[in-house]
Parts: C-alpha cells; sequence; structure tokens
C-alpha cells in the first residue's frame, strides 16, 4: 500500500507454505525479493538490501509494483465475505 520495497524471509514451518506463496505473489510482480530461511545469514541479507538500495531506478520501480498489488479496503472485503458466510 505504501510503495515500498521488500524482502521476506517466509518462514519454512508455517502451515502450508503460505508464507513463501504469498511472497512470491510480490516477487513475481518486482515489488519484493524473497530469501529463505534456510539461506538467510548476514552477507546474504546485506547483499539482497544493498542491491536494492545502490538501484534508484530498481528501488522506485519496486515501489510502484507493489501499489499496483496492493489491496485497499481489506478489511471492509474481509467483513463482506464473513457477512455472506454467516447468512
Amino acid at each position: 500500500m505504501f510503495g515500498k520495497p521488500a524482502i521476506f524471509v517466509p518462514l519454512p514451518n508455517v502451515s502450508n507454505n503460505h508464507q513463501e506463496y504469498n511472497a512470491k505473489v510480490l516477487e513475481k510482480v518486482g515489488a519484493a525479493r524473497i530469501v529463505l530461511n534456510k539461506d538467510l545469514n548476514a552477507k546474504t541479507l546485506n547483499n539482497e538490501i544493498e542491491d536494492i538500495l545502490k538501484d534508484d531506478e530498481k528501488l522506485e520501480q519496486m515501489g510502484e509494483n507493489a501499489k499496483k498489488i496492493a489491496v485497499y479496503n481489506v478489511e471492509d472485503k474481509i467483513y463482506e465475505e464473513v457477512r455472506k458466510l454467516i447468512k
């Protein structure tokens, strides 16, 4: 929503690996990077951060891509879905 690039480190033991799948959606549209927990160390994370920050164009594009995929008013949408289920 705020148009900021992200680096995700999905937890590996979460139900059905949903954190990684959710992160992949953002990675696929160029709004985020993923570092798997098994690959996480100071050097890997630092390299990802530096790679994004050293390129102003990449930083801006990732932010724009994040805005494009953002879901606004999500709480209203969840409320409506719950309401439908209750009926």
